[in-house]
């Protein structure tokens, strides 16, 4: 069969998908014995309507008649029954059905009870699907699907994927795993869950975006032009004294964005693409400054999937491969290394960015990538992003979503066993600055424009959170040169921070 394709304008660079037939159908998803295997709708064969999203290369809608539908080529370990969950977005209530061949699960699709995030969820179809040993086909369909309305109806306004509640159905992927294995799955993460009573205890800490696009404060060059001199000049004490002003228990500093270039040492990283690595030990400097002042470090992280020239990263990480084993086995080894290095003053990676919209399509080992973490510190905790969605399993044991610079509070419906976000801590995440996580333009001496909301917003915010027992990691836009010439963080916005350290810390 021929294959069409689309080329996608996405975040900086194109990425290619098949429309009718993906490498994936061709081949067959081989389905864990031990887990949860997800498969985005992507990488099913599409008849009928069904189409992929033109701007959410995983995604699929379409769905006009019974007749359109996705099917996927999975390779089972043995003959068993499966338990199935698909990831949607939908306003209103549809019929689903998931078949392979005799064996057929249909259910209403469930409503969104929460008001905010998360905009597409998890739902399990009650009973379980037969798979025999080996090749399987299994196909989703709308049974009483109708066509689209037209254009200039609320459907063609409605919010698109991933940005709100889509009017028509689309659908993200598809979830297998047998009930043992997934009770197996959850009870292993439990096993080795970190732990984060410190982050609430701590009540805040600071996320800044030392971002490969960072600009420096009379620097116009992104912060990866010259990344060697940025790394080199960094003031550790400049850096510390700053965070301690704020009364934060904690920093989420950022080890690699958009643009993956690793302030220290790393084999792992020389190993996949040399040149991206320092010799100066910077991680280490700034863990070890924190501690001596009692403030702990976490590390942010994303997979280089967008940013800086991400495409000779990405395709030397292994994410082009058509089996992605590679690709999961190179992070593992970076988290490894990191956490070996670093032990146990490193308390985890409380921010892995992307996980759900980038990692979770190419199918990683979630529970290597925790373990990895936790090789040098078992106590470290993980994040993985669910952004706006759900969570994307077992092995995160922080809330990692985010409200931008509204001063949101978790929706205490979405955590628990089963829920959208999980059997997590609800941490929270937000940020200060109205320039956003970091400064993407020139700062010609300006650092940002300054907090959002007014300190008795903030300060009223931090109390409530406290209260609530949920642990808040603010970011604060910082500038890529870190040094005593000039403020590093907007001076208002430190004006808040130490508002909000009385009020909190009492000091």
């Amino acid at each position: 069969m021929m294959v069409k394709e689309h080329r996608i304008k996405r975040m900086g660079y194109l990425v290619t998908t098949a429309l009718m037939l993906s490498v994936a159908a061709v081949q067959g998803v081989e389905l864990r014995a031990n887990g949860v295997t997800p498969i985005v709708a992507s990488k099913g064969e599409l008849t009928g309507n069904a189409k992929l999203h033109f701007r959410s290369a995983n995604v699929v809608h379409g769905f006009e008649s019974p007749q359109d539908t996705v099917t996927w080529t999975v390779i089972a370990p043995k003959e068993d029954d499966y338990v199935v969950n698909l990831l949607f977005s939908k306003q209103g209530q549809v019929n689903l059905e998931v078949r392979s061949g005799d064996s057929v699960l249909t259910a209403p699709s469930m409503i969104r009870t929460w008001k905010d995030r998360p905009f597409f969820w998890r739902q399990e179809l009650p009973g379980t699907l037969h798979l025999e040993a080996g090749e399987n086909q299994i196909t989703f369909r709308i049974p009483d699907a109708k066509p689209a309305a037209s254009e200039n109806s609320r459907a063609a306004q409605s919010p698109r994927f991933g940005q709100g509640v889509t009017e028509e159905f689309h659908l993200f992927s598809i979830e297998l795993g047998t009930a043992a294995a997934r009770k197996a799955e959850v009870e292993r993460a439990q096993v080795i869950r970190g732990d984060a009573s410190w982050m609430v205890d701590g009540k805040y800490g600071i996320f800044v975006h030392w971002s490969a696009q960072s600009r420096g404060y009379h620097i116009d060059e992104k912060r990866a032009e010259w990344f060697q001199k940025s790394v080199e000049i960094f003031d550790v004490d400049v850096f510390a004294d700053a965070i301690e002003r704020t009364g934060a228990a904690w920093v989420t500093f950022t080890a690699t964005h958009q643009g993956f270039y690793w302030p220290a040492p790393s084999k792992a990283i020389d190993n996949i693409a040399p040149g991206r690595t320092a010799e100066r030990d910077l991680l280490g400097e700034i863990i070890n400054e924190l501690d001596r002042r009692g403030i702990r470090t976490l590390f942010y992280l994303h997979t280089g999937y967008n940013g800086y020239d991400p495409a000779v990263w990405r395709e030397a990480l292994g994410a082009n491969d058509a089996d992605t084993t590679r690709f999961s086995d190179n992070v593992e080894a970076i988290l490894r290394e990191c956490s070996l290095r670093y032990g146990e003053k490193l308390m985890g990676f409380g921010y892995m960015d992307g996980a759900l919209a980038w990692d979770y399509p190419l199918n990683p080992d979630w529970e290597g990538w925790a373990r990895a973490i936790k090789a040098g510190n078992p106590k470290a905790v993980v994040g993985l992003s669910s952004n706006r969605d759900p969570t994307v399993g077992p092995f995160t044991e922080l809330g990692v979503t985010d409200s931008a610079s509204e001063l949101g509070v978790p929706d205490p419906q979405l955590f628990g066993p089963g829920q959208q976000l999980g059997d997590v801590i609800p941490a929270w995440w937000c940020l200060m600055d109205k320039g956003g996580w970091f400064a993407k333009d020139p700062m010609h001496g300006k650092i940002s424009g300054g907090p959002v909301h007014s300190t008795e917003e903030y300060v009223d915010f931090f109390k409530q959170m406290d209260a609530a027992g949920i642990p808040v990691t603010i970011n604060l836009i910082m500038t890529a040169d870190v040094t005593d010439e000039h403020p590093i963080f907007n001076p208002e916005c430190m004006a808040v921070m130490e508002e909000v350290r009385k009020v909190i810390r009492g000091k």
